[in-house]
């Protein structure tokens, strides 16, 4: 059985939430976070999961595979790219987006930005994709360390978003899930407030057998980062995985 929560909130700044998440889809799960200014954010992001989401449900189940989610972004990435020609107000929006499936035992995933996918199981906590952003190009020189990105002042840029350009660059993967695994997918709103050991604090004081239980991790995952300012929006998805896979 798969138990599967999302979440998403404007946090204590931001006035509008410009994050989006679509659990539509069974066994689809897609997150998007939005930028550029004056409601621009908030269309792309919405724009991006809609899209992706429409695509995605057109298919067999069998054929939500790694393609498939990288189509289902190169789809949004042009949505976005058209509306922008309708309202030049909106030509600085775009989005980080994450697009993951289930199928039997595997978690397939596509992803540009700096939202994050990660897994747990057996008490560690796994990072499956790498951030598209300026402060993980230091870390990857060696210039500064990973406890060092969330302080940098320009860990906000990300060097790869979802409607800025007709070509687009997307990371996909996928890896097989063990029985009890739980998926994380998240904005920077919640990695950027709280850091991975928090994170697995967290998680490891929780169990996750029920839908109750998964409420509660939520619950207690939005306290650490509202705790910590909550300064962007926050926004997760959590996918659990119960009994023996197939």
């Amino acid at each position: 059985m798969i138990l599967t929560l999302g979440d998403s909130r404007t946090g204590l700044v931001r006035k509008v939430n410009e994050d989006a998440i679509n659990l539509d889809v069974e066994n689809v799960y897609i997150l998007a976070d939005g930028m550029g200014g004056y409601e621009g954010g908030q269309i792309a992001s919405t724009l991006a999961v809609e899209s992706a989401g429409n695509f995605l449900e057109r298919l067999e189940p069998a054929e939500l595979s790694e393609s498939n989610l990288k189509e289902s972004i190169l789809l949004a990435n042009q949505a976005i790219l058209d509306r922008k020609q309708d309202d030049d107000q909106f030509l600085s929006m775009g989005t980080t987006m994450i697009a993951a499936s289930v199928i039997g035992d595997t978690l397939n995933w596509a992803h540009v930005g700096d939202s994050r996918l990660y897994v747990w199981h057996d008490n560690i906590l796994k990072q499956i994709t790498t951030d598209h952003s300026f402060v993980m190009e230091l870390v990857n020189e060696g210039k500064i360390s990973r406890e060092d990105m969330r302080f940098h002042p320009r860990k906000n840029e990300i060097t790869r978003a979802v409607g800025i350009e007709k070509s687009l660059t997307v990371d996909t993967g996928h890896f097989k899930l063990d029985n009890d695994s739980l998926v994380l997918l998240c904005s920077d709103g919640l990695t950027g407030m709280i850091d991975d050991n928090v994170i697995r604090s967290v998680i490891a004081d929780n169990p996750r057998r029920t839908q109750d239980d998964l409420k509660k991790l939520d619950k207690d995952l939005m306290e650490k980062a509202y705790d910590a300012g909550a300064k962007d929006n926050v926004s997760l998805i959590l996918v659990q995985f119960t009994e023996t896979l197939e």
